[in-house]
């Protein structure tokens, strides 16, 4: 019997080359060069690109193309990329194919607004998924608060430092919600007798919300 490994099942299907095989492994190194990436990104293979538009060093001008590929699967890739910029995954939200929102509705990554609008889809297993991602960004606060209340102070100043990267990550550092995290952050450090960090922490907390127009 003849063990030699095949490239294609049939006529019809294409043939996998050894090229293109090494094309895809540089496409999902970890250390991959943003300029290799982009160049990936623009050759005409699926599954090559789907490794492009999942990798985080891609670049974010390549992660907007590759959100708007006829292939689903690398869409979804870019839905789920930590690197992809907000834009991006706010035209994602309107994607034809609700496997596409249902993956950018688990993303922990996606700003808390596409989540909401995303609670609202057509789809109630996008409304779901998203609704729980939601939930997840809550949990962290509720779970902090109680600590507090608890005089578990180490403990909540763990999560409330979470919850202000996080709320940095989804909304951006200038956003009224990690200000307010802050103000519990530095709180719960001012407990703890050391003054100076938690006057900082109100600093940024203050400045927040000078930036949005929140104080007179």
């Amino acid at each position: 019997m003849d063990t030699k490994p095949t490239t294609a099942n049939s006529a019809n299907e294409p043939v996998v080359t050894q090229h293109t095989l090494a094309k895809q492994r540089l496409a999902s190194h970890p250390e991959a060069k943003p300029e290799v990436l982009e160049k990936l990104g623009g050759v005409k293979n699926d599954e090559l690109q789907a490794r492009v538009a999942e990798n985080p060093n891609t670049p974010a001008e390549t992660l907007d193309k590759l959100s708007m590929n006829d292939s689903a699967e690398v869409r979804i890739a870019v839905a789920e990329n930590s690197s992809t910029p907000a834009p991006t995954l706010e035209s994602l939200a309107c994607d034809e194919n609700p496997d596409v929102r249902y993956r950018l509705a688990e993303n922990p990554d996606t700003p808390v607004p596409i989540l909401e609008t995303l609670a609202q889809d057509e789809n109630p297993y996008v409304v779901a998924r998203a609704k729980d991602t939601l939930n997840a960004v809550q949990c962290v606060a509720d779970r902090a608060n109680d600590l507090m209340l608890q005089e578990h102070f180490s403990e909540a100043e763990e999560l409330y430092r979470k919850l202000v990267t996080g709320l940095e990550e989804l909304l951006g550092s200038a956003h009224p919600e990690v200000g307010r995290a802050l103000h519990k952050l530095a709180a719960v450090v001012a407990i703890q007798h050391r003054e100076d960090e938690a006057q900082a922490l109100e600093v940024r907390a203050n400045a927040i919300k000078i930036t949005e127009g929140e104080i007179s």
